[in-house]
């Protein structure tokens, strides 16, 4: 007899134990957001999710909605740690639904997780203008064409809601003969090559799609700079054989940040709000 598959969930911390390992356990899969005293990864997931929050502005009782999910631990922050009255998310892989359902199965009422594409929320059964934020924690870069998802999200938020993702860019000293290769090395990781744009670039595109009080944050020392050097910091446990595939995932990443930061690449939180005067357009 086969043993008994284990909850997803718990499946996820196996998976993701090389980054959790020395500080909390937990399922978070993103870059983080890093400081001197950055205590574990998990904190720096959360301080992540908090820049983006605070960009987005969120406040309790806020309805939101969260693209690209992962697992969950973004939703139970949101939850608890800036008291939303409700949470919806947008996930594709269907283990990481599963998963984010399993997470937050607690707060059930106050949560619910679709699975589909994140580039196309609106084609999920959400309403129109239902919602007080949008956010994308550490996922836009994923997803395509971009301008789509830009122009879903306002079409979900309300009057005068506000939309906060990260994304990465092309740092404003790039040699130009860098560009090409930068966005052949995004295409080959997965990544929309046309969408890696200058911090400026970024800023125009929201505002040409009626986003007003654009906000453009630096983030590429605090969260590239800080997800090498902590990959780097576990030492030779991290180089240890036998690691799992996202262990693996999270090496590889880290040893690609350096050279791709030295040619040019950057990270950003954006955030734009809808004027209270629009109306959904979907």
């Amino acid at each position: 007899m086969h043993p008994p598959t284990p909850p997803l969930a718990a499946r996820l911390f196996t998976e993701r134990a090389m980054l959790h390992a020395g500080g909390r356990s937990g399922t978070w899969g993103s870059l983080g957001c890093w400081s001197a005293d950055t205590p574990d990864y998990a904190s720096a997931c959360e301080a992540l999710t908090a820049r983006v929050a605070d960009a987005a502005r969120v406040e309790p009782g806020a309805r939101l909605l969260c693209l690209a999910c992962g697992a969950g631990d973004e939703l139970q922050w949101l939850l608890q740690a800036r008291a939303a009255a409700d949470v919806s998310a947008v996930e594709r892989d269907a283990h990481l639904v599963l998963a984010a359902r399993e997470r937050t199965a607690a707060a059930a009422g106050r949560v619910q997780v679709l699975q589909g594409d994140a580039c196309a929320p609106g084609e999920l059964g959400l309403a129109p203008a239902a919602f007080d934020q949008v956010l994308c924690v550490d996922a836009a870069y994923h997803l395509r064409p971009r301008e789509q998802v830009l122009q879903q999200a306002w079409n979900l938020l309300r009057p005068g809601g506000r939309l906060a993702y990260t994304d990465l860019c092309l740092e404003p000293t790039t040699a130009r003969w860098r560009t090409p290769l930068l966005r052949t090395a995004a295409a080959l990781c997965g990544l929309s090559a046309q969408d890696l744009l200058p911090a400026a670039a970024h800023v125009a595109r929201l505002q040409r799609l009626g986003y007003e009080d654009v906000q453009c944050t630096d983030l590429t020392d605090a969260v590239l700079g800080g997800f090498a050097h902590f990959v780097q910091q576990q030492g030779r446990q991290v180089a240890t054989p036998g690691w799992s595939r996202g262990a693996r995932r999270a090496i590889w990443t880290a040893r690609l940040i350096g050279p791709c930061r030295a040619a040019g690449l950057g990270y950003l939180l954006l955030s734009g709000r809808k004027p209270s005067s629009a109306a959904a357009t979907a």
